[in-house]
């Protein structure tokens, strides 16, 4: 009976990190020169994502990042879409499994892939 209890707990533990998992996109935005344009894109990042999401762009090294709490839909169609409804082209598009708080940060996974 212990082990049944155990591997309860374990199954509700192993889906629940499922169910609540950060996730992000983190994409390169080719064209940004200023700060105009980095609100442009934040913008039409948050057209797309909704409220819910943290939106993070810094135009200095042309990259975007779109942080969720919780898995979301959003793919990576979607923040190319959003974007290029900005003005600019995108490079290479990731999306992963964990929250990212920042630009720099997202630079260092994005190096990764």
């Amino acid at each position: 009976m212990k082990k049944f209890y155990k591997y309860l707990i374990l199954l509700t533990l192993i889906s629940n990190s499922y169910a609540y998992a950060e996730q992000a996109l983190i994409g390169v935005v080719n064209g940004m020169v200023c700060m105009e344009c980095q609100n442009k894109v934040s913008q039409a990042l948050t057209e797309k994502a909704g409220v819910k999401a943290v939106i993070t762009v810094a135009w200095p090294e042309d990259i975007a990042v779109v942080s969720f709490e919780k898995k979301t839909n959003l793919s990576e169609q979607d923040f190319k879409d959003a974007v290029e409804s900005a003005g600019f082209t995108t490079g290479k598009i990731v999306k992963v499994d964990e929250y990212v708080k920042n630009a720099q940060d997202g630079m260092i996974i994005l190096k990764k892939f």
